[in-house]
Order: structure tokens, then sequence, then C-alpha cells
């Protein structure tokens, strides 16, 4: 006869699970020119799972703990009867290593050193503030079903707040960048340009001209109405719209997983990876499928899209996803028919509506030919609908990736612009 809960006749066997999570940081303050302090962190995050049935314990340390210790604390969890009841991740084996870049702190700090005198030396008028931090990163996700992966990384993330003499707000402008290369000479580069840009006022032009921005900045919307989740209990915008084209023929959204693009791992908190023909959520302009976790996808029926987060001492559940416009094959100034466009610096202040129409003030906005920054327009607002500038007004993604822009890929499209 069957026992306790615990000790269901149909029970899955009990497995174990551990997730590994180390931060190594090199930050540098940075406050008028100089930098004013050098802070260095270690942290290790233990997670443990042993999931037994379809119910699952947790518990989690920092720094060096005993795994046995965890696993007893997760064992004894399961008395708290979380519900898991999602086939575990299991039989494979991928180990990513992205952490070529070794620098050591006088490195380090002799580049920035460098960047922030040849600035100086250039713009006097103009006050360099913030953080520079190196990042030594690794996860890993491993369990008793021959499960094994990992993920390593290293990379230098520039953060710089630009404030000329002259004024009296926090910041004017800024430039940020994450490479995986130590490049002084191309950060003091970018970030002149930028400088000499902000001090280039320029009108805006006549007629309709092409907006550039982030496409995190628009597909936001797609992080909660294609969010699992939100479809399931149809409480989406796009509820009524899937297997329907909605937008545009050029316009395709998948899921990027490539750690290469995303600097984080190819798999998600479950120890899953979405498979390549599920990674699209839009594909010429038809809406496909939600993005899911474990437990969204076997609640709803809908596809698995490995797409679950969470803290490291905690159950797995559905976050966001990193979304991904597929580019145009074109380059940024291929995409400005006319030769110039609007790109968007720093707009804070905007949102969607829950019908899906878009407005933000733009505080800084460059004029751009694709290639050089021509020169400041006045602070600007800019406006439209998701189904347009997603449909008949979309111009497209770069195909180059846009280092003064944080060496993204752009997003092209037509938005109301007017003046403030």
């Amino acid at each position: 006869m069957c026992g306790s809960t615990r000790s269901m006749c149909s029970r899955r066997p009990e497995v174990r699970e551990k997730v590994v999570q180390q931060v190594k940081q090199t930050s540098l303050s940075i406050v008028q020119n100089s930098i004013s302090a050098i802070r260095r962190k270690n942290i290790q995050k233990t997670g443990c799972r042993v999931i037994s049935g379809n119910k699952i314990g947790v518990a989690g340390g920092l720094g060096m703990v005993s795994d046995n210790e965890l696993f007893a604390r997760a064992e004894n969890s399961l008395e708290y009867g979380v519900e898991y009841p999602v086939a575990l991740s299991s039989e494979q084996q991928l180990h990513d290593r992205l952490d070529n870049l070794a620098i050591s702190d006088g490195q380090i700090c002799e580049a920035v050193e460098r960047v922030l005198g040849e600035l100086k030396r250039r713009h006097p008028d103009f006050a360099v503030s913030n953080k520079v931090n190196y990042n030594n990163v690794s996860f890993s996700l491993e369990n008793e079903a021959n499960l094994s992966l990992s993920h390593n990384d290293s990379y230098i993330s520039w953060s710089f707040a630009l404030k000329s003499s002259t004024s009296t707000g926090i910041m004017d402008t800024f430039f940020g960048v994450v490479d995986r290369k130590l490049e002084p000479d191309r950060v003091i580069e970018a970030t002149s340009a930028i400088i000499e840009a902000y001090n280039n006022k320029v009108e805006l032009p006549a007629g309709q001209v092409p907006v550039i921005i982030h496409q995190s900045a628009l597909t936001r919307l797609f992080q909660r109405d294609l969010n699992g989740k939100i479809v399931g209990n149809k409480a989406s915008l796009l509820q009524q719209k899937f297997d329907q084209k909605v937008f545009c023929d050029n316009f395709s959204v998948k899921i990027e997983n490539d750690p290469v693009e995303t600097f984080g791992p190819r798999f998600d908190m479950e120890g899953a990876i979405c498979a390549d023909d599920l990674r699209w959520l839009i594909k010429n302009g038809v809406i496909l499928r939600p993005y899911t976790d474990k437990r969204t996808a076997q609640r709803y029926g809908f596809a698995h899209t490995a797409c679950g987060n969470g803290a490291y001492d905690g159950v797995p559940s559905l976050g966001g996803c990193n979304m991904e416009i597929e580019h145009s094959g074109k380059t940024l100034s291929e995409l400005l028919s006319d030769g110039v466009g609007i790109l968007i610096a720093i707009a804070a202040g905007g949102d969607f509506t829950p019908d899906g129409n878009f407005a933000t003030p733009v505080q800084v906005a460059y004029l751009t030919d694709g290639v050089k920054l021509l020169g400041r327009l006045p602070e600007l607002t800019i406006k439209g609908s998701l189904f347009d500038f997603f449909g008949n007004d979309f111009i497209g993604v770069s195909s180059d990736k846009i280092y003064l822009s944080g060496n993204d890929r752009m997003l092209v499209t037509r938005l109301a612009v007017e003046k403030l």
C-alpha cells in the first residue's frame, strides 16, 4: 500500500539538482574624470533542489557551503508541498566557454586612466563619471539524471555619464558598451564622437525622418503580451491574433539564446535549451506562439521554449526572455534611404498603452547618416502604434552593430516625431 504523499506509488524517483553561480568583479567608480574607488568582489551562490514525485524542495547558501547540508535542507522543504509536475532535464552535456578576456586590476586601471585622461584633454568642458566593471562569471546546473551544463564568460562594461561644465543636470548624455575585448582607443573615439555631436546643435529635418532606436524599447510590450501566463489567462493584447499575419512580411522575432549575443547562458534555470524551430515567436509577420517555461507550457498546452527563470535558491518560474528581431541583411546606413535618421540616445518617461500605442519624450537624440553622428537634435516626443511601427512603417534592423549605441543592432522604423 502507498503511504504518505511523499511515498506515492506513482512518484518519480527522487532526483537532486545543483545550481552554482559565481561572479568575480573588479569595479572602478569614476567621479569627475578620475577613478575614485576600486572595489572587488567574489561571490559564489549555490542552490540545491530535490525533486520527488511532483514536488520540489529548494535551499541555498553563499560562499563555500556543504552540498550535503543544502540537500538535506532542500529535502526537508519538500514538506511545504510546492508543486513541480514537469519532466526534468536529463541526458545532456553542454559547456560554453567565452572567458578569454583575462586582465589584471593593474591593466584595467591603466586602460581606464588612459581613456579618462585623453577625454579630459580633448573635452575639458565635459566630466566623465559612473563605472567601469570587469566581470568573470560562471554558471552551472547539473543533476543525477546525467545533466551537466555550464557557462563561463568574461567581459568589461564601460558606463559613462557625460556632463557639460555648463549644465545643471546630473548628466547630459551617455556612452555604454559591454565587450569581450579591452579596447580603450575605441572607447575614446566613440565617447569623443558623442560629446562632439552633443555640442553641435542641429535642427530637426523637414518631412518624415526614420527613427533609430534600441530594439528593447519597442519589443518590451511583447515581453508582457507574449508571456505564456498572460496568454494562458487570456489577458494578452495579442490574444485573438495568434496564427494570423499581424505585422509586415520582413518582421520576425525570435528567442535569442546564443551566449555570444546575450552575455548569458544558452540554457535556462530548468536546464532546458529551446529547440531551434520553437525559438520563433513571430515569423514573417505571423504571431506563432508565446514564450514559456516547463510548468506554463504544461498547464496551458503551449510549446515549451525554455524561458525558465528565478533565483539560485528558488523554484524556477517563467521570467522574461531575450528577444531579437531578425536583422535585415542591410547596414544601418543602407536602411536610411534618404541618408539620415534620428538616433534615440536617452528617452525616459514613456510607455505603452493597453491597446498598443507607444509614446515617450526624448531627452537626447542625434541626427546620423548611419555611420557618424551629425549633431544633437532638440528635445522631442515620438509616438506610434505597435501595429504600425512593426507593420507598414517598419524598415528593418541593421545587420551591423553600432558601437556608439552599445554595440547593438539598431531598429529602424517610422514614428511620429515632434519637437517639445
